[in-house]
């Protein structure tokens, strides 16, 4: 089962490094062919114009990469539960659905906190 943790780990840990690569602009911007909808590129674009929404959420990201490798997952999984929970909103209500190919990387986002989450449950007990 460590095994497991430690690849999950590392699944996320790759998945949160590359929207910070984005923000350093080392990844290209997004185009509107990578989007179902004009909807979709729009928010994109509007969250990339903002100038802090992208560096807010990057900041967030390396605070829990820095978790991470402490070995210390219950923050990790509540900080990350409301960006998860958006990136699912967007791809399910803009980007034309769950099913989509571009969606793929959110449900898997998604599902790895949803794992941790569950895993740290009895950590989570002291603050009901």
């Amino acid at each position: 089962m460590k095994k497991i943790d430690l690849i999950l780990r590392i699944l996320l840990s790759l998945i949160l490094v590359m929207p910070i690569f984005g923000t350093l602009g080392i990844f290209p911007k997004p185009t509107a062919d990578m989007y179902t909808t004009k909807k979709a590129f729009d928010f994109i674009t509007l969250l990339m114009d903002s100038g802090y929404v992208m560096w807010m959420m990057s900041v967030v990201f390396i605070i829990c990469l820095y978790f991470i490798f402490k070995n210390k997952m219950a923050p990790v999984a509540l900080l990350l539960l409301p960006i998860t929970l958006n990136i699912i909103g967007f791809h399910t209500f803009l980007d034309g659905g769950l099913l989509n190919p571009g969606a793929i990387m959110a449900i898997v986002f998604f599902a790895l906190n949803i794992y941790f989450l569950w895993k740290s449950r009895e950590v989570y007990k002291m603050l009901t």
